[in-house]
C-alpha cells in the first residue's frame, strides 16, 4: 500500500511539472534523523570514471555525520557521499571509494539555502574533485585506484548501508532536502560543472542516470514536494 501511494503522488507530482512547464522539480524532503529514504536503480555497465552532482539543502538544526547517498553491490560498499555538519563552522563533505575515505572538506556554510555538490572520480591514478555551487572546492589523488565500479547495486538517497540495502544506522542518516541527483560514466570537466550551474540541464554525452520518476523503485516514508526552479539564490538545477 505504501509503495503504491508513493508511485501515485510521484506521478502526480511530475504530471503537475509537466502542465506547468520545466520550472518546476520534485523535491525530496528528508526529516530528522530516521531510517527514510529513496532507492535509485542506475542500469550503467562497468565504469572507470564517475561523476554525481546533485542539490541539496541542510536542515539548520541538526548537526554530525550524514550520508548523501551510497552505493553497494552484494554486501560490499562501492561509494559515498558523507558529509559532517559543524554548528558555527559549516559543512565539510567527503568521498569514500570503495575502503578509501577521502579527507573532509570545508565546503559551504550551514545557511539553510540551497547548494549543489558534484564529485567526480577515476580510477586512472584515483584522482576525485569535489565542486561546490560550480567551483573547485578540492581534488586531490589516491582514492583507491585498484578496483573499477560494478554495476547492478543498490543506490540509496539519505543513508549508509551497513548491509546491502539494508541497517540503516539513523545517526547517520541525512535531515534536509535534495533534488537534481545526476550520475554520469565519466569526468566532466570543471568547466562542464561550471556551465551546469548557469544552465536548466545536464550534459547528455554519459549521463547514466537523470533525476526522474522513472528512476525511483522503491521508498521509504518519504515526503515529496514540488518546488519552482529557482530556490533561494540558486541560478539553476542542473
Amino acid at each position: 500500500v505504501e509503495n503504491l501511494f508513493i508511485d501515485i503522488l510521484i506521478f502526480f507530482f511530475f504530471g503537475f511539472a509537466a502542465n506547468k512547464g520545466s520550472s518546476q522539480t520534485l523535491v525530496l524532503e528528508f526529516t530528522g534523523h530516521s531510517e527514510n529514504y529513496a532507492h535509485l536503480h542506475p542500469r550503467f555497465q562497468p565504469m572507470d570514471s564517475l561523476t554525481v552532482c546533485v542539490r541539496l539543502r541542510f536542515d539548520p538544526k541538526c548537526s554530525g555525520v550524514s550520508t548523501i547517498y551510497s552505493y553497494t553491490r552484494s554486501h560490499i560498499g562501492v561509494f559515498q557521499l558523507r558529509a559532517k555538519v559543524i554548528q558555527g563552522k559549516g559543512v565539510q563533505f567527503a568521498l569514500q571509494m570503495h575502503s578509501s575515505h577521502g579527507p573532509y572538506q570545508d565546503t559551504f556554510d550551514l545557511d539553510d539555502s540551497w547548494h549543489s555538490v558534484c564529485v567526480t572520480w577515476t580510477q586512472d591514478g584515483g584522482r576525485w574533485a569535489l565542486f561546490s555551487d560550480g567551483l573547485v572546492v578540492a581534488r586531490d589523488d589516491g582514492l583507491n585506484s585498484s578496483s573499477s565500479i560494478g554495476p547492478d547495486g543498490l543506490f540509496i538517497i539519505g543513508q549508509d548501508q551497513d548491509a546491502f540495502g539494508d541497517s540503516f544506522p539513523e545517526n547517520e542518516s541525512f535531515s534536509g532536502s535534495i533534488t537534481e541527483l545526476h550520475i554520469w560514466d565519466r569526468v566532466l570537466h570543471s568547466t562542464e560543472i561550471n556551465w551546469m550551474e548557469t544552465t536548466c540541464s545536464p550534459f547528455s554525452r554519459g549521463l547514466v542516470l537523470k533525476w526522474s520518476k522513472a528512476g525511483f523503485t522503491h521508498t521509504h516514508n518519504m515526503i515529496f514536494v514540488l518546488l519552482a526552479q529557482s530556490l533561494d539564490s540558486a541560478a539553476a538545477f542542473f
